[in-house]
């Protein structure tokens, strides 16, 4: 009597650096057998039952097996901040102007942008009023995104009122940074 066993194809995991070149760390488990991988470019291969194997790749040796793979991810999701002057849902503080040139030329280039606004507000003023202001700021950062040609359903919105202060200070007390809108491209 001759058995054959069938043989699944190993699950490759291999560890790449993010864009600033830093490297996370991944945990793999089979079985009882646990492997640690934090290089950047180490490959392990995971076959059920079996030992896991661990070698050192090469970012060449990665692009020549996966280029079209990598090449197919979607952009990282990029952040910008644009500021507000006191009490204004419609005029920007002077040192917005650079982001907002920033984040058109990065629209420019996105392919099928979705945006999330999320309007925010100093710690000065009611809840039900910074409520309603950060909402204001985010929808007219979202008119803005609109007048630049991107459409209406890509943009998401949202306000935080005084919720999520990037300056955290005491109820009441004004301050020109959490005053803002933050606007995410995906």
């Amino acid at each position: 009597m001759l058995l054959y066993g069938c043989s699944t194809p190993p699950d490759k995991i291999t560890l790449l650096p993010n864009p600033d070149g830093t490297v996370g760390t991944v945990v793999v488990h089979n079985g009882n057998q646990t492997q640690v991988i934090d290089q950047a470019y180490t490959r392990v291969d995971v076959v059920q039952g079996r030992a896991i194997e661990q070698t050192a790749d090469t970012p060449s040796n990665v692009q020549a097996h996966y280029g079209d793979l990598l090449a197919a991810q979607p952009p990282r999701p990029v952040t910008f901040t644009i500021n507000f002057v006191f009490d204004s849902a419609t005029q920007l503080a002077p040192e917005s102007a650079q982001t907002v040139e920033q984040l058109k030329r990065v629209l420019a280039t996105w392919p099928a942008p979705h945006l999330t606004v999320v309007g925010h507000t100093d710690l000065a003023g009611s809840q039900d009023f910074n409520d309603r202001l950060s909402m204001q700021r985010a929808k007219s950062v979202a008119a803005f995104l609109v007048k630049a040609g991107i459409p209406p359903e890509q943009i998401e919105t949202a306000g935080r009122g005084k919720r999520e202060p990037l300056v955290h200070t005491a109820d009441g007390v004004p301050n020109q940074a959490n005053r803002r809108a933050v606007i995410t491209i995906q």
